[in-house]
This record gives structure tokens, sequence and C-alpha cells, in this order.
């Protein structure tokens, strides 16, 4: 009998316990597609594979098993100058890209997860130059993705979080030198970290 009192005695901590807030840190990579695709040149312009670092804070929506998770992302790697017949092939300075986002989080199948919302993301160039003569820039995006995670200890679960994200780029200089339409950008990143429950 001991067993079945112990385990009714447990049942109003197991809701809080498995809705508390969560603190989340991962490392990885992000592609990007062309910031700029110009045609009548030949050229792309586009971020280089670049080292990813993110920082998210999560906590329960108090409706079943939701969650809203905020999450700052930093990433940095030079831009990459691609023309289509590969005559030529330059690198520019590094960018860093900040990327501010709220997401809600809910449950896909076991361990899986989704995630859907938006934010904004930060253009820093090391340098002026180029279509970032003008210095930074900051862009709205769209965001989803999957997370999976697995229990490390008690407190602490493995995390591998894929996501992709989606936003418009265009610069005062883009503008002023006729391009007319901005560029839509996709990102897409992979990212492994630890999640650490509070």
């Amino acid at each position: 009998m001991r067993l079945p009192i112990f385990l009714l005695a447990a049942l109003p901590w197991a809701a809080p316990l498995g809705a508390q807030a969560a603190v989340r840190l991962s490392a990885g990579a992000t592609y990007s597609s062309a910031l700029i695709d110009d045609g009548v040149l030949s050229t792309k312009l586009r971020p280089a594979i670049a080292p990813t670092m993110a920082l998210g804070v999560s906590y329960p929506t108090g409706k079943g098993p939701y969650r809203v998770l905020a999450d700052v992302t930093y990433a940095r790697s030079p831009l990459d100058v691609i023309t289509s017949d590969n005559s030529g092939h330059d690198q520019l300075a590094a960018v860093a890209t900040i990327t501010t986002l709220v997401l809600a989080e809910g449950p896909v199948r076991g361990a899986l997860r989704w995630q859907a919302g938006g934010g904004a993301v930060f253009y820093r160039p090391t340098e002026r130059q180029g279509v970032f003569q003008d210095g930074a820039a900051h862009r709205w995006v769209i965001a989803g993705g999957l997370t999976w995670t697995r229990a490390l200890t008690a407190a602490m679960d493995l995390l591998v979080t894929a996501r992709v994200d989606a936003h418009n780029f265009t610069t005062d200089v883009l503008q002023a030198r006729g391009y007319g339409e901005a560029q839509s950008v996709q990102r897409f990143g992979l990212l492994v970290g630890v999640n650490r429950r509070l």
C-alpha cells in the first residue's frame, strides 16, 4: 500500500514540475541564402556559414504543454561575393547578426516539439563597406523550427534545435543604387545545447 499512497501524494507536484521555466544555451551554425542576387551582374552576396550562439528563456503558458520562448541568437561570418559562372570569389569583412525572437512552443510527439514566432534581425558589419556603407541595418523576421530534448540529469536536458527564419533584406545604399525590391532571405540553423530547468 505504501507505493500507491506515495504516488497519490506526488500527484499535486507533477504539474508544476512538468511546467517549470527553463534557461537554454546552445551553439551551432547558421546557413543563409543570398542577401543580394543580381541577375544583371551575375553576382551574389551571401554570408558564409556562421558559428552561432543562442540564449533563451522559456516559460509555461499554463495552457497544457505549451510554452513561450524568448530567444537571442548571435552569429558572425564574412560575406562571400560569388559570380554565377564561378569566375571569381571574393570575401568581404565579417558581419554579425543578432536575432531576437518570441516563439510559441508545443508538442509534436514524444521529445519533439514545434516552435513558431517572429522578431527582428540586426545586421552589424565590422566595416562600413558595400551594402553596409551606412552601417547597421535591421529587418523584421518570422521563424519556425523543431526542438528535441533528452534528460541528462534531474534538472538538465540535452537540447537539439533546427530552425528556419525568413526576412526581406535591403539597405539605404541598395535603394539609392536602384535596387527597388528587397531580397527574400532564408536562414537555416542547427544548434546543440543544454536546457536547465529552474
